[in-house]
């Protein structure tokens, strides 16, 4: 099974570096996913014992800021080496986590390479954040007898019904796995339903609702906007909903001129395209990390940093969640919820479909089932201050309910590092 494997996977990834070349989605160090480490990255590696802790991108880095800080704190003894996937993910916890943690690029699921990164850092453990399953790197693991565990873990319904399809294979490499820390009874049954034993399976609730943001920097927040004007801030948006989001605006700040909508895309190489769609609608825009030089009156805010979204939530009056209208999956909607906001999402939010719930119980989120529903909402909150003002207190209200994830998911790691 694993020759087969890595043959397989070996195909990806020579298919795959063209496409890297092309789109500029590699970045430095990215040589190190086939085991390529300098002398001094080794000996950075070699300087500690290692606790090893997986983020496969953007979301898994903020979802670990906490628990890194916890994990410090429970085995100062040991040196945190943090492996992320994606680039703007590599870049993120680079930035987050470099005095808390070595941040490296995960590595290619190819046998060989796997067996490098794991005799190099010897992790006296391994944590993967969100159900993360990688064959080879789990195989050389287990052969090295190092306890892993899974935090956040959750299987969504696309990657089930992928993972059905190979469950026999699968069940041997989830019991190589000592805990399953799973967000949700859902998500705990699906993993026993893939092939893991129930022994090996915990409900801890979802880490995002520990996932504190951090002080906010007042310097960052004294220069943009007036303090008259109301946000809309549009987050984590994929492509079809800047078009929706931008038709509804259009006619809002018609009727009040105080509203300036802040777009944030999930993906910052799509800025130019969305600057066109603007542009199209007579509508002015500046990108957000020009706005200290220029910030023309009520110009459309395009987003195109990543690691902002903490303090445009924390500005906003109102909030749309992305990849909710159209794609499909949905995004953390935590973030704003922390903030006080109200929040407005659409109907395809099959991924985050628990934490849904907890809000939709708690009245503190509206959720809309098409386009014209969507302009309906956001209209009706943009002349109802006492209604954001209820939405955005029943949403804090939530997440305190529902904090306690990460003291629950480390309870039941202790015993793993001996």
């Amino acid at each position: 099974m694993y020759l087969l494997y890595d043959f397989i996977f070996l195909l990806y990834a020579l298919i795959y570096l063209p496409y890297l070349l092309l789109t500029s989605r590699g970045y430095a160090g990215y040589g190190m996913r086939f085991g390529l480490f300098s002398p001094q990255v080794k000996k950075q590696i070699k300087a500690k014992a290692n606790i090893w802790v997986h983020a496969v991108s953007v979301g898994e880095v903020m979802v670990i800021d906490g628990f890194i800080d916890q994990l410090r704190k429970n085995y100062p003894a040991y040196q945190l080496i943090v492996t992320v996937t994606t680039k703007t993910g590599y870049t993120l916890a680079r930035e987050r986590l470099k005095d808390r943690a070595l941040v490296i690029p995960s590595p290619m699921d190819l046998s060989f390479v796997a067996g490098t990164f794991v005799s190099l850092i010897g992790p006296k453990m391994y944590v993967a954040v969100e159900t993360e399953i990688w064959p080879n790197l789990y195989r050389k693991l287990y052969l090295k007898k190092v306890p892993m565990a899974v935090i956040n873990g959750r299987i969504s319904d696309g990657s089930f019904g992928r993972y059905k399809a190979i469950r026999s294979l699968l069940k041997g490499i989830l019991n190589q796995v000592q805990v399953w820390c799973m967000q949700s009874p859902g998500d705990a049954k699906r993993i026993m339903d893939l092939g893991a034993e129930s022994s090996r399976v915990v409900v801890t609730g979802n880490v995002k609702f520990d996932s504190l943001p951090k002080p906010l920097d007042s310097s960052i927040s004294d220069f943009i906007g007036s303090k008259d004007e109301l946000w809309w801030v549009a987050g984590s948006t994929h492509p079809g909903e800047e078009e929706i989001v931008l038709d509804v605006y259009g006619g809002i700040i018609r009727d009040d001129p105080q509203w300036r909508l802040v777009i944030a895309p999930r993906h910052v190489e799509r800025v130019p395209q969305i600057i066109e769609l603007i542009n199209r609608r007579g509508l002015k825009a500046v990108k957000y990390s020009q706005i200290q030089k220029e910030d023309p009156e009520k110009a459309v805010i395009v987003v195109d940093t990543i690691g902002q979204l903490h303090f445009l939530y924390s500005r906003a009056a109102l909030v749309f969640v992305g990849k909710s209208l159209c794609v499909g999956g949905g995004h953390n909607i935590i973030e704003p919820a922390f903030y006080g906001k109200a929040i407005v999402i659409g109907p395809k939010f099959e991924n985050f479909r628990d934490i849904v719930a907890c809000f939709r119980e708690g009245n503190a989120i509206v959720q809309v089932e098409d386009a014209r529903a969507f302009e309906i909402a956001v209209r009706a909150l943009c002349v109802d201050a006492s209604k954001r003002k209820i939405l955005g207190n029943a949403a804090k209200e939530v997440i305190i309910s529902n904090q306690g994830a990460t003291k629950r998911s480390l309870e039941h790691m202790a015993g793993l590092l001996k």
